[in-house]
């Protein structure tokens, strides 16, 4: 996923800015029927126009539709559920994930795909290209998933981010400004009568473009990251201790409250009590093998600022998240063993009787200290390991794993997509930040539904 720093060998390109009068050949009147020996005239890029770009987006829209509505259509015909059945079979979980995974992701994926190409189905079709807008190279990853949490800003308020690009003498969106990109397109230019200073001449009239010309090279994305100084003599104990030392602390706490008679304080409070805890003695560890062990820094943890467009695509990300969350959902209902809902039943036993405090200990603590243990700490040391997806996996893996305490098989594939939404989100911004706020939003809405809503766990 690092190819984006690839760049093939450059190719001449003429310059974006005026173009140089091309003399008429030799031979006759241009004005009277020799424009059969004239070479045809040169292109110049310019920024595409609002109607070409809504044209090639009501291409996009019919195609990319009709496939995914079809292809959902014929899955979704087997989804036929005798009367007599209350409840769906495990069959029909598995085609609803599928019909799901098609009409939502589906689509996303195949934006993905094309931009990161140079074009989707419609620019092609009106000889668009999608490029970087300083340097006309095609975009990186990154760009992409920029102009794609872009493109949702964009239609949030009416589509008024794309009806900006009309006004905008570039032609470009809220998603091509939030993401460094611009959607070009080839102008013949016509010849006219020039005056060159000493007479006038049938030429090619001087013109200037904003528009960039594509190259068949790759925008750079940022830097790849460090190995991690931290290893897996690090990563292991870390993994092995971090429960049973959460469990040993809250235990000892327990103890204590008891010995000075503070133990039937408000059950709330000491919830939230005994997650600081538990949550403190992990971030103790993590400092200990990582900061004192290995001499990382925070930055070395992602703890960092990002570029302030990734705190803006926490929120399409959040709804992919939930999405992915939803379908693997499905498939483990399907697939895995039954359980109670433990999760629930923790959730409304320690907090129950305080919103607030529950809102702190499970959408606050919780998502800061494990974005920085499997984000931080399992996926940094996996990334300079193994190649981006494999890490990506891995610790989505290692981070679902970890909610077996739960002992909530249905958890395992839904936490699995959500972990790897997370890391993804993580290693393109190279900030845990955007991250946190995924993770805690997820929480937060849980923690309402559980405590708020009529959820019988």
């Amino acid at each position: 996923m690092h190819s984006d720093g690839v760049s093939s060998p450059d190719f001449p390109r003429a310059q974006a800015g005026a173009v140089t009068p091309t003399p008429v050949p030799q031979g006759g009147n241009p004005g009277w029927g020799t424009w059969g020996s004239m070479a045809a005239p040169p292109a110049q890029w310019a920024p595409a126009g609002f109607g070409q770009r809504t044209g090639a987006a009501l291409i996009n829209a019919v195609g990319v539709g009709f496939a995914a509505l079809s292809l959902g259509g014929v899955v979704g015909s087997l989804l036929g559920r005798p009367a007599h059945q209350a409840h769906p079979s495990s069959r029909e979980l598995v085609l609803a994930a599928v019909v799901t995974a098609i009409l939502f992701l589906g689509p996303l994926a195949y934006t993905l795909v094309s931009w990161r190409g140079g074009a989707s189905l419609g620019m092609r079709a009106l000889g668009l290209h999608l490029v970087d807008a300083r340097t006309g190279d095609l975009p990186s990853t990154e760009q992409v998933l920029l102009r794609m949490a872009g493109s949702f800003y964009s239609a949030l308020p009416l589509g008024l981010g794309f009806l900006s690009a009309a006004a905008a003498a570039d032609g470009r969106g809220w998603n091509d400004r939030l993401s460094g990109t611009a959607v070009v397109h080839a102008r013949a230019l016509a010849y006219g009568w020039v005056w060159n200073g000493a007479q006038w001449v049938w030429s090619i009239p001087p013109a200037a473009s904003t528009a960039p010309e594509p190259t068949p090279r790759r925008t750079p994305g940022a830097p790849p990251a460090p190995r991690s100084p931290w290893t897996w003599t690090d990563v292991v104990p870390l993994l092995v201790l971090f429960l049973p030392a959460a469990l040993l602390s809250q235990l000892l706490v327990v103890v204590a409250l008891h010995v000075v008679r503070t133990g039937h304080g408000h059950p709330a409070a000491i919830s939230l009590l005994l997650d600081v805890v538990a949550y403190g003695v992990d971030l103790g560890l993590i400092w200990l093998f990582v900061g004192v062990r290995r001499h990382g820094r925070l930055r070395d943890l992602g703890l960092r600022l990002p570029h302030w467009p990734w705190l803006l695509a926490a929120l399409p990300a959040l709804i992919v998240a939930w999405i992915v969350e939803g379908v693997l959902g499905e498939l483990g209902t399907s697939f895995l063993p039954t359980s109670p809902n433990n999760q629930c039943h923790a959730i409304q036993s320690d907090y129950g009787s305080a919103l607030a405090l529950g809102l702190l200990g499970v959408a606050v603590v919780a998502p800061v200290v494990e974005e920085i243990l499997f984000r931080g700490v399992v996926f940094g040391w996996l990334r300079g390991r193994v190649p981006v997806p494999a890490a990506v996996v891995l610790s989505a893996m290692v981070f679902s794993l970890a909610h077996l305490g739960w002992r909530e098989w249905s958890l395992l594939l839904p936490v699995l997509g959500i972990g790897c939404v997370l890391a993804i989100l993580y290693h393109y911004s190279r900030s845990l930040w955007p991250g946190i706020l995924v993770h805690s939003s997820i929480n937060t809405v849980a923690t309402l539904v559980v405590l708020l809503g009529a959820t019988h766990c």
